[in-house]
């Protein structure tokens, strides 16, 4: 009765009934694979929540933020669980979106008219991945101040901007009095207030738009209705994301500054390692050449290659990918229907090549572990990892290309497995048998 004359109330003066009936009329795939975006959703609405809460114990001064974070752990074991759910939430954002993505590259659901969401997406993964750099370095610890230390070296090598740019960050020299309430002010209200408007931006248009489906003919919607099959089914997975999420961080401990100290520039702990979303980056610098150019006569470090060329380029083929991939098809054509991967086995190969080169590169950024753990020179794993990164990532797509045209062949041959209807009959002895009912 409440519910009602709250509803009527609003109702009657902001004409909402219209808009909730839309809303709950409109049909969601019911796919598992679509749930991956909204597990990346729920870690974000985690982030903020223990975000919002953290901000109030930490102190971004240079001389009291590894205080303030280590008191965490030492006088508020609540606090420090919802640390640790604040960083496990992060390295799962980043992880959910990853996977999001590579379900939308391989089933081309990036295909006209969805090239700008597409876009949205790539934007998200650097922002969510930002983000999780500048909380990583919030605690002022030695481990985070030798990875900002090694962001700082990569912006310093850019040509002409590199020094004024640092200047600017640490408010002058490294580390400047202005470079942690910089890092502060950045992580705590602009890259998530710029992730919340992309991501309201994404559902807007997923709600223009549609969303795509697994089905052979465009014209007939496939999925359940928003209320009450949805709703129900995405309470399920927020619960989930949220159990899953605080388990990790009440189990297994991430990111034990106390282990590593207050920051200190003449100290370097060793083995060090970033979070796993930014190996990458680091492996790279640890597998670039050692080549320095001058531009105009002023020198450009080795790390400017690998710290910034190489990601610049694999963002903008990324970000290009849309219009690369319908160059190549010859397709322009409007898309509602997802295809499976097998559909184009060199785009399955093209994928696999970037997804190897990634876990090389992130292998890379622990070669010093690896060394010590094996007992071999660090050089000749330096050399292994180069070449696996030159040619291993061809071998691995050209494997990848001929293994989804071995089953693109297949179902051509055979035809696509058909779709089993079945009924439940209770047996005599109180079980169940099956019934075949019909093929579709």
């Amino acid at each position: 009765m409440i519910t009602r004359r709250v509803g009527r109330f609003f109702d009657e003066r902001l004409g909402t009934g219209a808009v909730l009936r839309a809303a709950f009329k409109k049909i969601y795939p019911d796919h598992w694979s679509f749930y991956l975006g909204e597990f990346a959703l729920y870690c974000f609405v985690l982030l903020v929540v223990t975000g919002v809460w953290l901000t109030f114990v930490y102190d971004p001064s240079t001389t009291g933020a590894y205080p303030s974070v280590l008191a965490l752990g030492r006088n508020d074991p609540i606090g420090y669980l919802i640390r640790q759910v604040h960083h496990w939430s992060a390295v799962v954002f980043v992880a959910a979106i990853i996977v999001h993505m590579a379900r939308i590259f391989f089933t081309a659901a990036f295909r006209k008219p969805r090239e700008i969401n597409w876009i949205i997406g790539i934007l998200l993964l650097v922002l969510a991945s930002l983000t999780g750099f500048t909380g990583y370095s919030l605690p002022n610890d030695a481990l985070s101040g030798t990875g900002l230390r090694i962001g700082m070296s990569v912006a310093l090598s850019m040509p002409f901007i590199g020094a004024w740019a640092s200047n600017l960050v640490n408010g002058g020299a490294y580390p400047g009095p202005l470079l942690l309430p910089h890092i502060y002010t950045i992580h705590v209200y602009f890259l998530p207030v710029l992730i919340a408007l992309l991501l309201s931006l994404h559902m807007g248009m997923l709600v223009l738009q549609k969303h795509t489906q697994f089905a052979r003919d465009e014209s007939v919607v496939v999925g359940r209705r928003f209320f009450p099959d949805y709703f129900l089914r995405t309470i399920a997975a927020f619960g989930a994301t949220v159990t899953v999420v605080v388990a990790l961080a009440a189990v297994i401990e991430i990111n034990p500054i106390e282990r590593f100290g207050e920051y200190r520039y003449w100290l370097v702990p060793n083995p060090a390692t970033p979070d796993w979303y930014a190996g990458w980056l680091d492996g790279a610098l640890r597998l670039g050449p050692a080549v320095e150019w001058r531009i105009f006569g002023h020198p450009v470090p080795a790390v400017f290659w690998p710290g910034l060329v190489l990601p610049g380029i694999a963002l903008m083929v990324i970000v290009a990918w849309p219009w690369i991939d319908a160059r190549l098809t010859r397709d322009t054509a409007y898309h509602d229907v997802l295809v499976p991967p097998s559909a184009a086995p060199w785009r399955v190969g093209v994928g696999a090549a970037l997804l190897t080169a990634g876990v090389v590169l992130t292998l890379a950024a622990t070669d010093d572990q690896q060394a010590l753990a094996l007992h071999v020179p660090i050089a000749a794993l330096v050399t292994v990892d180069r070449l696996a990164f030159a040619f291993g990532t061809i071998a691995v797509g050209l494997v990848a290309t001929v293994f989804a045209s071995n089953v693109r062949a297949r179902r051509d041959r055979h035809g696509a497995e058909s779709e089993r209807v079945i009924v439940l009959v209770r047996n005599e002895q109180g079980g169940f048998e099956e019934k075949p009912v019909r093929s579709a």
